[in-house]
């Protein structure tokens, strides 16, 4: 890919990959961190696909990984909110914003993951199983449990 060509792809698949990394690591320090070594493990790779949909599945999966290596070595994985942390949805209610993150807060990283890929990035169950490293038949069920329990803690704050 020429220089103005991966230029242009990263214009399109940057804030997204932003978000989603901003959603599954503990502070924006670390946020940055990956989301720039991404980039980097990315461009050293030998990946050869021209095909844009499969280069950005890959760059989402080397983020996960990347965030996954971090959890391994510190032990801990404590996840900020899905929510949108710029505050660009005025309209809702901060109370409910709080009781939300604090929520998802409570669940656990895949499902965090699972719920960001599937409903912020509206990614299908195959690309979503390629970006986590799952059977794809295991999306569906797994995305289920993850509704579930993010239910159960939103109950368990305001029943």
């Amino acid at each position: 890919m020429d220089p103005d060509e991966f230029r242009c792809w990263y214009e399109t698949v940057a804030p997204d990959l932003k978000r989603y990394v901003a959603r599954i690591c503990d502070s924006a320090e670390e946020s940055d961190d990956v989301f720039q070594e991404t980039f980097t493990r990315l461009l050293g790779s030998n990946f050869t696909s021209d095909n844009s949909a499969d280069r950005r599945r890959y760059l989402f999966r080397i983020a996960t990984n990347l965030v996954r290596d971090r959890r391994r070595r510190t032990r801990r994985w404590r996840i900020g909110s899905l929510l949108d942390r710029s505050g660009s949805s005025p309209e809702k209610d901060y109370a409910d914003r709080i009781d939300v993150q604090h929520a998802l807060s409570r669940l656990p990283s895949r499902s965090r993951a699972l719920l960001w890929l599937a409903y912020a990035n509206d990614l299908p169950h195959k690309e979503i199983a390629e970006v986590l490293g799952i059977a794809s038949t295991s999306v569906r069920v797994l995305l289920s449990r993850a509704r579930k329990k993010l239910l159960k803690n939103l109950e368990r704050i305001d029943p």
